[in-house]
Formats: C-alpha cells, structure tokens, sequence
C-alpha cells in the first residue's frame, strides 16, 4: 500500500519544522516537496540526506491552494498524501493506518486523521466514517475520483481552501470519510518561521479576506457585503479604541480591517510576506 502513496509538503521558511515531519515519513518511497520560499541551501542539504526527495523550488509564494495544485499535478500514485510542515505521524501509527486502508472498501475522495475531529470519531463505532470535512493540515486524497477542477482555489491564498474544496466535492456527491487509525500530531501555527509580528499580520489580513470571498462565492455579493459590512464597522471601531489607547493589538485589529476591506471591493489575495 505504502507505493500506492505520494506525500505532498508545501514548505515556506519551515527548516526546523519540516525535518520533524520528513524523519515521521522515512517509509514513504515517494515525498514531494514544493518550496514556496526559494531556499535553494535547504534544496541542497535534503537532497543529500534523503535521496527519495524531489524539491521543487518557487520564486514566487502562491499560498497553500496553488502550492498544493502544483504538486498535485505531478503525482502519479493513487494516492496523495498532503501533510503541513507542522504535522507528522504519530509514532507506532502509520501500519495501522496502511492497513486499514488496505482492508477498506468504501470509494471516497478525502480521508482525514482522527486527531482533527475527536467528537465526531468518538460518536462513530466504526474505525472509519463518513463525515462532511476534513482539516488541511493532512488529508489522504484518492487521485482517480480527485479531477484539476476539485483541485484547491488557488484565489484564496491561506485559510478555508479545506473547507472549501471539501463543500465542493460533497456537492459532486464525492465521499468524505474521518479515519481513527489515521493519527496525526499537529502543532498548529508552526509550520513557518516567521517573525511572530509579520506571521500575525499575515494571519489576520488572510482570515478576513478569506471569509469574506468564501461567504461570497457560496451566497452572492449583495448578502456577503450586507453580513459582512456590520463586521468591517465593528473591527475598525475596535482598531482605533486599541489605536488611541495605544494597546499593543491594534496592528491585528488594523490588519482584519486591511483583508476584510480588500475583500469586499473586489481586490484579490495581495498581501504576501516580505522577502528576506
């Protein structure tokens, strides 16, 4: 089973991070790395030490949809395995989970691990279930029922692509299912190394952004201005009490005001890290 499976890791500034996730993936023959931070030095030194690699590099950072896209275009496996740079599997897990998967029958689209959604796996007797969404921080992707046009949106640069791609195939009657043996350990928030001021003004500017073209995409323009416009008045409302009361999270504040206006007048996902 283990060669009917291609790993996927999109990378940007994760060094420490990723080398935890590669060493949880050592009896994986196939792990494809995209690097969206051009680091042509950790290119070099993976190489040498694990041989089964391929690393590609990107001039330029697309985000987690179009990275993901792009690797997914060059498996040539079944089965896709997209892992974060923050997430490895959980020690004395990954036979199990082969093996559940090699005993499985059902015909699906998605798996997801049993750590991201702990209620519902409790609330289902059977080792795997089906269920409506899995997490992006690891899924098992089945490439025959997986087609370029359910592939990530790669307009949305960071938050709700899972969730999104995930409405999309429910809605082409495409299965989804939650795995117990599938255990993944995520650390959350650690799969860059970004400075702790310029990763929380990405985060904030992206959260907003996002959920306003998401809300949009599935409900029109005129509800998603209406729901969203009270929240944009709210959030800059708090942003210039925290502003005047020179409180130290006004940027994050700042920030969703910058994502959620950009959003809403139409401009697309601009706000990039700055190149080091």
């Amino acid at each position: 089973m283990i060669n009917n499976i291609t790993v996927i890791i999109v990378s940007y500034k994760s060094k420490k991070i990723l080398l935890n996730c590669i060493n949880s993936l050592r009896k994986f023959n196939k792990i494809l790395i995209l690097d969206n931070s051009n680091d042509k030095e950790l290119k070099k030194n993976l190489k040498k030490k694990y041989s089964k690699i391929k690393y590609f590099l990107s001039k330029k950072n697309n985000g987690y949809g179009a990275g993901y896209n792009f690797l997914l275009k060059k498996v040539k496996t079944p089965y896709a395995l997209l892992m974060t740079p923050d997430t490895s599997f959980k020690k004395g897990t990954l036979n199990k989970f082969l093996l559940s998967l090699k005993k499985f029958q059902g015909n699906y689209c998605l798996m997801g691990p049993f750590k991201q959604n702990k209620i519902f796996a409790l609330e289902n007797k059977k080792t795997i279930s089906e269920a409506s969404l899995v997490y992006g921080f690891s899924m098992l992707i089945n490439m025959k029922n997986i087609n370029k046009n359910n592939f990530f949106d790669e307009n949305i640069f960071l938050y709700l692509e899972d969730i999104d791609i995930c409405k999309r195939l429910i809605k082409s009657n495409q299965k989804i299912y939650i795995n117990k043996s599938f255990v993944i350990d995520h650390i959350g928030a650690k799969s860059t190394n970004l400075v702790k001021k310029e990763y929380d003004e990405i985060r904030n500017w992206h959260w907003m952004w996002s959920q306003y073209y998401f809300y949009k995409k599935y409900n029109g323009n005129f509800l998603a201005f209406t729901k969203f416009l009270s929240i944009l008045i709210i959030t800059l409302v708090k942003y210039v009490i925290l502003y005047l009361s020179h409180n130290e999270n006004q940027n994050r504040y700042k920030y969703r005001v910058k994502g959620l206006f950009s959003s809403m007048i139409g401009k697309k996902s601009f706000l990039r890290p700055k190149k080091s």
